[in-house]
């Protein structure tokens, strides 16, 4: 398990740098207006990819290690076949549909369009995929296709754009770079499923009514929490982009996706011990579980101090990367980073609510939170632009993941906080 944090740690820092540096590269090469462009669209593709996974992909984490603990064969390969095949086919429908929207009512070309829109299903069929390798513990090789292959061929794929062609980065380039680094990554996975032969697809599979209704179910359930998470992160952008300007989501863009490393360690962690946290919660250990979210909690301020740390007092400097007119959000990002902060300091909240039975109650948390983000981020922008509503993105993301922990503790048993920090020091 040490090996594998280090890995997915480095792995998830990649990443974040990565798009750091392509986001940076749109910015400076193709102006406000396309990194905004392309914010929104990557805003819109991380929400939809959640939509149209019903839920399983988290749903399967949950269910595998409790369908081997029961040697249950059958039940294990039909939710992996069921997560494939309907993911498969509503985030097609919700290519097209998206694709007609970018068309019809933001006047795109269709190249443009529909070379956008199949990004969805690509990120939809590889978040499936790749928690069907974490669902066997091997988390390090689940992050290989998204925290490595796509961020290097969306980089590569740019640098060669820009410097090899003609007309440079445009919408059309942008988008076709990013469809592209998903498909990459997709079949990156998959390949890894097939050597691993994680799906067994001469094998039997059972698709009992019982198992179908449970795993909808649960997946219904995460579907509108990590649904409502995806919004909580990705909303301020994409109403910047609706109710301002592309170049003005651009700017919030920069401001959220800077604020956003301060949980980069917390993101990786979490990928690491959901399936021990299922594990855990199957066998009723406590103690395993708080010994699993201390050391979690432990690692994620580890990261978190310093890169909060850095980023503000370097906040002029990180935000004059992104070109000329961004400097001026300095006190926008500073906000940001305290709330996420803040949100790093609850540790793994959200994990431990869902992989432990308690995925209805963060439902409903997650979700008022995100319609809290939405109504009142929409009004603060329509009256007063970005800086009120980057006030209230910040006030909902720091209070949010505090209120499932002290679910969490009132619940479980199990304190997932920074103060959690006090268990280890007991052992």
């Amino acid at each position: 398990m040490k090996f594998a944090a280090i890995f997915v740690l480095f792995a998830n820092a990649f990443s974040a740098g990565m798009m750091f540096l392509a986001s940076v590269f749109i910015s400076r090469y193709g102006g406000k207006e396309l990194f905004g462009f392309f914010s929104v669209v990557l805003g819109v593709v991380v929400i939809g990819a959640k939509v149209s996974t019903l839920g399983l992909d988290v749903a399967i984490v949950r269910f595998l290690p409790k369908y081997r603990t029961e040697g249950r064969a059958d039940a294990a390969g039909g939710i992996k076949r069921v997560a494939i095949g309907l993911t498969l086919v509503f985030s097609l429908v919700g290519a097209l549909i998206f694709g007609t929207m970018l068309y019809y009512m933001r006047a795109f070309p269709g190249a443009v369009s529909f070379t956008v829109a199949l990004a969805l299903p690509m990120a939809s069929l590889l978040a499936v995929f790749q928690n069907i390798i974490r669902a066997d513990g091997n988390v390090s090789r689940a992050v290989i296709g998204e925290a490595v292959v796509r961020p290097a061929t969306f980089m590569v794929f740019l640098v060669a754009v820009q410097f090899l062609l003609y007309d440079g980065l445009g919408n059309f380039t942008v988008g076709l770079g990013y469809t592209l680094a998903l498909t990459a990554s997709l079949v990156t996975v998959i390949v890894l499923v097939v050597v691993d032969k994680k799906v067994n697809w001469a094998g039997d599979f059972s698709l009992a009514s019982d198992d179908f209704r449970q795993w909808l179910s649960h997946g219904v359930n995460l579907l509108l929490s990590e649904s409502a998470t995806a919004l909580l992160n990705q909303s301020p952008i994409v109403l910047a982009g609706i109710l301002l300007s592309a170049a003005e989501a651009g700017e919030m863009s920069a401001v959220i996706r800077l604020a956003m490393l301060v949980i980069f360690a917390l993101t990786a962690v979490q990928s690491i011990i959901t399936p021990f946290l299922s594990r855990a919660m199957s066998n009723n250990n406590t103690d395993e579980l708080q010994a699993l979210v201390a050391r979690a909690t432990g690692f994620t301020m580890a990261v978190a101090l310093p890169v909060c740390g850095i980023f503000f007092a370097f906040a002029p400097e990180l935000l004059g990367f992104f070109g000329e007119g961004y400097v001026q959000a300095v006190p926008l990002l500073r906000i940001m980073l305290m709330a996420y902060f803040l949100y790093a300091a609850a540790g793994p909240a959200v994990s431990l609510m869902t992989m432990t039975g308690q995925h209805k109650i963060a439902r409903t948390v997650i979700c008022w939170a995100a319609v809290i983000m939405m109504l009142a981020g929409a009004t603060a922008m329509s009256f007063g632009g970005l800086a009120p509503a980057v006030w209230v993105s910040g006030a909902v993301v720091a209070i949010y993941p505090h209120v499932l922990a002290v679910l969490c503790r009132s619940r479980l048993g199990v304190d997932p906080t920074v103060l959690s920090l006090r268990f280890l020091l007991k052992r």
